[in-house]
C-alpha cells in the first residue's frame, strides 16, 4: 500500500492539493527521501479508493480475498474509520476501530470458519485411521517377546525390515509435507499443542483478557448468524481481538517457556499462530488507511495519535507510555537510543515572504544513533546468517513531519484549511465530516510528510519541505511535530514566527513587462 514517491513528482502531481506539499531529498548521498503526502492522499482518492470501490460496485458481500490480493482497503471501511473516530480518539480507540473493520471482521469470520472446517475433516480423518487399524495387528510383532530365541540373522533380518518401515513412514510423511497433505496439527485435538485458547489463557492470566477497556467496542453489537452478538461473542472478531491483544504483549507470549517448548517440538497450532503474521500485515495497511483519513480530514491531533498507534503495533506493546522499558531494550540490545537532533531550522523564499508564496521549511536532521545501531544490526544478520548487505536493504524508518500554522496577531484564513470531501472522503457521512470541522484552523494540518530513512547507517542530512504561506497575510507561528513510527520517546517538536506581507499590486504585470524589455 506504500509507495515511495520522488519529492520532484509529488510536487509535480500535487496540482489540485488538498494539504500542499512538495519536498527536496536531504542529500542524493543519503538514501533519505521526504515523500509528498498530497500524492497519497489527493491521486490516492481519486485512484487508489476509486479503483477498489468500482471494482467491487454492485457486490453485495465483501470479497476479503480480493481486499487483500490488491493490497487494498475500500471505501466502506474508510466510512467505517471516520465514523467512530474523532479528534480525542485514544491509542486503543484507533487499533479497536482498525480491527473491528467490516473488511476485518469479514477476514476474521472467513479464518474462524476455514479453521472449522479443517478441524471437521481432522476429526473425520482421524476416526476413520483409527477404524482403519483397529484390526490391524502386526503379525510378526507378537514373536517381540521371544527375540532371545532368535538366532542371529533372523534378528538381523528383522532389524532391516524394521528401519525399512521407519523409512517408508519417514518418506511418506516428506512425501504428505511436500505435497500439502501432511497432518496439521490443532489445538484440542492433538496433544501439547498451544494456539487461540492458550493464548487467551495466558493473556488471561495476567490480566490482559478479556481486555478491560474496550471503548468503542464497549456495548457494541454487532451481526452473525442472524442475531445481534458482543464483540466477543463474533467468532471473528474475537479472533481479531485476541490477535490485537497477543501483538501489544508479544513480549511477555514470546517468551513464555510454553510457547518456547512447543516451537521447539513443532507443537503449535499453525491456524492461529500463521493466522496472526496475516493478521499484522492486514492491520498495519488499515493502520495506513486511518492515517491517510487523518490527514485529508487535516487532524493534528488524530494524526499524531494515529502515528503513535503505529509505533506501539509495531513494537509490541500496551502504551506510548512506557518508554523507560524501551529505552532499556534499546540500550541492552542495541547500546544506543534512537533520538534525532533537529538543527539550523529555517523558513526561506528567495524573495519577500507574501501571501500564497511557496514557502521552504529547511532543516539539519542528525541521527546520532546510526553507528551504533548499525553494528548491532550487522551482528544480529550475521548471527541468523543473513548477508549484512542483504538485510540491511529491506531497512526502513520513518518519521513524520506534521506542520500546523497560527496566526499571532489576528483571525486564521479558515479557506487555507478547508477539508475536501472528494476522493476518498466521498462517501464519509457529513455528521461525521462535521467532528472535524468544528476544530480550529490552528489545530488543524497545513501539511504532513513522511519521511522515510532507507540506509540505516547514515548519520545526518538537510529536510526541505515546501508548502504555500498563509493566503492572509499576518505574523504566523509554524509548528513541526516530529513523530517517529518506529520508536517511543523519540518525538520533537519545533516552532518558527515568521511575517506573511499583503501581496504588491501589479507585481505580476511588473514581472511580465521586465521579461518583454528583456
Amino acid at each position: 500500500m506504500s509507495s515511495e514517491v520522488p519529492p520532484e513528482a509529488a510536487a509535480e502531481e500535487a496540482l489540485p492539493p488538498l494539504i500542499e506539499v512538495s519536498g527536496t531529498a536531504l542529500s542524493s548521498s543519503l538514501m533519505i527521501y521526504v515523500v509528498g503526502f498530497v500524492a497519497l492522499s489527493v491521486l490516492g482518492g481519486a485512484a487508489y479508493y476509486f479503483l477498489v470501490s468500482k471494482n467491487r460496485k454492485g457486490k453485495k458481500e465483501i470479497d476479503v480475498d480480493e481486499a487483500m490480493a490488491a493490497n487494498s482497503v475500500g471505501l466502506g471501511d474508510i466510512s467505517y474509520i471516520a465514523s467512530k473516530l474523532h479528534p480525542q480518539s485514544t491509542h486503543m480507540d484507533v487499533l479497536w476501530t482498525v480491527i473491528s473493520t467490516p473488511e476485518n471482521i469479514a477476514y476474521g469470520l472467513k479464518a474462524e470458519k476455514a479453521k472449522e472446517k479443517l478441524r471437521e475433516e481432522r476429526i473425520k480423518s482421524d476416526k476413520e485411521e483409527v477404524k482403519a487399524n483397529m484390526f490391524d495387528f502386526d503379525d510378526e510383532g507378537w514373536a517381540d517377546d521371544d527375540d532371545d530365541d532368535m538366532d542371529e540373522e533372523a534378528k538381523h533380518k528383522a532389524k532391516l525390515e524394521k528401519e525399512a518401515e521407519e523409512q517408508k513412514k519417514r518418506d511418506r510423511e516428506q512425501l504428505e509435507k511436500a505435497t500439502g497433505k501432511a497432518k496439521i496439527l490443532m489445538e484440542g485435538i492433538d496433544d501439547g499443542v498451544i494456539g487461540q485458547k492458550w493464548v487467551e489463557n495466558t493473556l488471561a492470566e495476567n490480566g490482559f483478557w478479556p481486555p478491560k477497556d474496550l471503548g468503542i467496542l464497549e456495548g457494541a453489537k454487532f451481526n452473525y448468524n442472524g442475531k445481534k452478538v458482543s464483540a466477543l461473542e463474533h467468532p471473528g472478531l474475537r479472533r481479531n481481538m485476541c490477535m490485537l491483544m497477543g501483538r501489544l504483549n508479544s513480549m511477555l507470549l514470546n517468551t513464555h517457556p510454553e510457547l518456547l517448548e512447543a516451537g521447539s517440538k513443532r507443537l503449535v497450532d499453525q491456524t492461529y499462530f500463521k493466522g496472526s503474521m496475516e493478521f499484522r500485515g492486514r492491520c498495519s495497511m488499515l493502520l495506513e488507511a486511518v492515517l491517510r483519513t487523518a490527514l485529508t480530514l487535516r487532524n493534528a491531533a488524530l494524526a499524531r495519535t494515529i502515528v503513535e498507534t503505529v509505533g506501539m503495533f509495531k513494537i509490541g506493546c500496551t502504551s506510548r507510555d512506557k518508554v523507560e522499558w524501551f529505552n532499556e531494550m534499546m540500550e541492552k540490545q542495541y547500546q544506543c537510543l534512537p533520538r534525532v537532533e533537529i538543527a539550523n531550522a529555517t523558513l526561506e523564499r528567495p524573495d519577500e515572504m507574501e501571501a500564497g508564496d511557496v514557502l521552504s521549511l529547511c532543516f539539519s536532521l542528525n541521527r546520532s544513533y546510526a553507528e551504533a545501531f548499525t553494528r548491532q544490526k550487522i551482528a544480529m544478520f550475521q548471527k541468523q546468517g543473513i548477508p549484512p548487505q542483504v538485510g540491511l536493504q529491506t531497512y526502513r524508518e520513518c518519521w513524520w513531519l506534521l506542520v500546523q500554522a497560527e496566526r499571532l496577531d489576528g483571525e486564521m484564513p479558515a479557506s487555507d484549511f478547508e477539508i475536501i470531501t472528494d476522493g476518498m472522503l466521498r462517501e464519509v457521512d457529513k455528521k461525521d465530516i462535521k467532528k472535524f470541522e468544528k476544530t480550529a484552523c490552528q489545530e488543524r494540518l497545513l501539511t504532513a510528510y513522511p519521511v522515510i530513512v532507507q540506509n540505516c547507517a547514515q548519520k545526518s542530512g538537510k529536510v526541505k519541505l515546501q508548502f504555500s504561506a498563509p493566503s492572509v497575510p499576518g505574523k504566523y507561528k509554524f509548528t513541526v511535530s516530529v513523530k517517529s513510527q518506529e520508536f517511543l520517546g523519540a518525538d520533537q517538536e519545533f516552532s518558527i514566527e515568521e511575517t506573511i506581507e499583503e501581496v504588491k499590486e501589479g507585481k505580476g504585470g511588473e514581472h511580465e513587462e521586465t521579461k518583454k524589455d528583456k
